[in-house]
């Protein structure tokens, strides 16, 4: 309520003048004085009110602007009746706080306007009297782009905010969704320093259920984060986050002592956050536990060891095998063949009185003879000798030789450089590459010339068959049976590496190689 020695001075007298002599009409009379003008002129909305009724009896014409009505639908009309309060109560709290306290300053509102848009403003509004009666001087600052603007500027921090773990204590609901998230993920958020023992000086509530220990423990002492470390990692650890500083991001796997005492394998990603001078800050990442995944791979590697020397000690026993056979059927079968073919040759001599035998005794002599030939290719086939005492070059020479008269392809060998003191485990290990690959080339490729290159260097051996034949997709190698998976295993075993280049109409190339054993 204004005090008596208000109510006569200049603005009040214009306001008590702009009572309409029509009493039923509503609208002040206007006038040219300072109020009239300040009324009108002003760019911001102003409005009076009965104070009882609500009844609108004059509106600037920036009230108008901004919400959109024309005069004669808003005089004489009440706010609740134009609708323009989303929530009557709200202006039924501000005339009972304006009773209350006489006035109101920078009310912050919402209004709908005319178009159904919600706009929002700041108000203030003072009790004045007109013609006897009590009404309101109300007058508002529209704030809506403000608003927006700090809408904006909310959702763009909340995103920030939800992206650095320790910015989000700020905002409440922000917290509680990553909180949210957080518990049901594997994954801790941390911060670190960026010098010294890189101290935590954020880390995630659920590192609880990843290693035991409470964020308070990582925070509070700035050595909590190295000193469980384990001991055999810890110096390769502080080495790599060195270096993030030149390298923006770094990826590791480490061993961290879990409060059981227990050491847990953690796969852990850090980068370095910057600020906009470009001088460090923090260091922030996230940890996972991969314990599980680390065992697993320790016995699938435990497993693949015990293979390995299965397949080693499978290849051995193969050769030996191989060997053995081979010196029987040499030493032995070949050898009684050969008898055979001599005593058929005496029984033929001795037939010549009867011509009728002859025949019979000839096919004799010669199937034996034949035979003796062909147990003797396969017993070098098996295990060539030349491979133990001539070496790997005159064993591969004296193979595609024997392959070329065999097949009547044209095969072209070349060697160059070639120990001649290679370990027979090497040497076995590239002959039986070269033997399943030109096997391979008869039976599939359907070529016309293959090529086999034998080089030595001072740091291994390898050995090149190359053919002109209609190639093949890599998938189908295998599906078709091409001895792959032993040729791999073995040069696997003999540390080298094993690879084939080929593609449908361009030939096939079978690449192995094996280093010396003083390089391996």
């Amino acid at each position: 309520m204004p005090s008596k020695s208000t109510k006569n001075s200049p603005s009040r007298r214009a306001v008590r003048g702009r009572t309409s002599t029509r009493p039923h009409s509503g609208k002040i009379k206007p006038k040219e004085d300072l109020f009239d003008k300040a009324f009108r002129l002003s760019p911001h909305p102003i409005g009076i009110t009965e104070l009882n009724t609500g009844r609108c009896l004059d509106i600037n014409d920036a009230c108008l602007q901004i919400y959109g009505f024309q005069r004669h639908e808003v005089i004489g009309k009440t706010t609740l009746m134009l609708g323009i309060w989303p929530d009557p109560q709200e202006r039924a709290k501000l005339i009972d706080r304006l009773r209350s306290e006489g006035s109101v300053r920078n009310a912050e509102v919402s209004m709908r306007m005319k178009n159904k848009d919600l706009r929002h403003f700041l108000i203030s509004t003072d009790l004045i009297t007109i013609n006897g009666k009590r009404c309101l001087l109300t007058i508002g600052s529209d704030i809506t782009e403000r608003k927006q603007a700090e809408g904006a500027l909310r959702e763009l921090n909340e995103l920030l905010e939800h992206r650095i773990a320790e910015r989000t204590a700020a905002l409440c609901t922000v917290q509680a969704r990553q909180q949210l998230l957080l518990q049901s993920t594997p994954v801790v958020l941390y911060a670190r320093s960026t010098t010294g023992d890189f101290s935590t000086t954020f880390i995630s509530e659920n590192v609880v259920e990843q290693l035991g220990y409470s964020p308070h423990d990582f925070v509070e002492h700035s050595d909590f984060w190295v000193t469980r470390l384990h001991p055999d990692d810890r110096s390769q650890v502080l080495a790599h986050l060195s270096t993030v500083l030149e390298q923006e991001r770094h990826v590791y796997e480490y061993r961290f002592r879990h409060r059981d005492g227990k050491y847990r394998w953690l796969y852990d990603e850090v980068r370095i956050l910057r600020d906009q001078a470009g001088a460090p800050v923090e260091l922030i990442g996230f940890q996972i536990d991969v314990t599980r995944r680390k065992r697993a791979e320790e016995e699938l590697h435990r497993h693949q060891t015990k293979l390995e020397k299965l397949t080693a000690k499978l290849l051995t026993a193969q050769e030996l095998e191989r060997q053995r056979i081979a010196h029987e059927l040499h030493d032995d079968i070949t050898q009684r063949l050969a008898s055979l073919a001599l005593d058929a040759g005496s029984l033929e001599r001795l037939c010549t009185s009867k011509p009728a035998l002859l025949p019979y005794c000839r096919n004799v002599r010669e199937a034996a003879e034949r035979l003796a030939d062909d147990v003797h290719t396969f017993a070098y086939r098996l295990h060539p000798s030349s491979l133990e005492h001539l070496g790997l070059e005159a064993a591969i020479q004296d193979h595609t030789h024997e392959f070329a008269q065999r097949t009547a392809l044209a095969v072209q060998y070349v060697s160059r450089n070639v120990s001649k003191a290679i370990p027979i485990e090497m040497a076995t290990c590239l002959y039986r590459v070269t033997q399943e690959s030109l096997q391979n080339v008869l039976k599939h490729a359907e070529a016309s010339m293959v090529l086999v290159r034998l080089l030595g260097t001072s740091k291994g051996v390898g050995v090149c068959i190359l053919d002109n034949g209609k190639g093949f997709e890599g998938k189908e190698a295998r599906s078709r049976g091409l001895g792959l998976l032993s040729m791999e295993e073995r040069v696997r075993l003999a540390e080298g590496t094993f690879h084939i280049r080929t593609r449908p109409g361009n030939g096939t190339e079978v690449h192995a190689w094996v280093p010396l054993p003083d390089v391996r």
